[in-house]
């Protein structure tokens, strides 16, 4: 098996970490407060060679921002796909990703991935960047991620949506 092979196995799809958010906390909260974000601005940084789209998007809610960060593994570019201008202004044609076939690197600077999620992601792979530490809570409240799943935060599920109605992302 080479680097490329094995670089591509190990992660989870979007609709693996979502589904793994949502029963985690089964709460409505997350999937739901999406709708107060708004996302001001997306990159696009395709890398044909490794068949692979990076997305960053600036997240704003609650008078913060955040920089959600979704890499997608085995893009198909073609000829004939959904049609994207990347940062460098060049247009790029892809088959739409999927929210199961893809596999993914998530990373989002806010608090619920940081505490919640990220180390979490890392030992599923699907983290982008450094692991960080494991968050261990200091009351008696119970951890704060007790499957001790791989997720997402509202801002990367906003980015989900956003992607699906541009119908990058089926």
């Amino acid at each position: 098996m080479n680097f490329c092979d094995w670089f591509q196995l190990h992660e989870s799809s979007l609709s693996e970490l979502y589904k793994s958010a949502v029963e985690m906390l089964p709460t409505t909260k997350r999937q739901h407060a999406t709708n107060t974000i708004k996302l001001t601005h997306l990159d696009w940084v395709p890398y044909l060679g490794l068949k692979t789209l990076f997305v960053k998007a600036l997240a704003q809610n609650e008078g913060r921002e955040y920089s959600p960060i979704i890499l997608f593994k085995n893009v198909q570019y073609t000829e004939d796909g959904v049609k994207l201008t990347a940062n460098n202004g060049n247009v790029y044609k892809l088959k739409p990703l999927s929210l199961d076939e893809n596999n993914v690197l998530v990373r989002c600077q806010c608090l619920d991935f940081k505490y919640r999620f990220k180390f979490y992601n890392y030992q599923d792979h699907s983290l982008y960047g450094d692991k960080g530490k494991k968050y261990i809570a200091k009351t008696n409240r119970g951890p704060c991620n007790p499957n001790e799943a791989a997720g997402l935060c509202k801002h990367l599920m906003k980015l989900i949506k956003v992607l699906q109605e541009a119908k990058i992302l089926d």
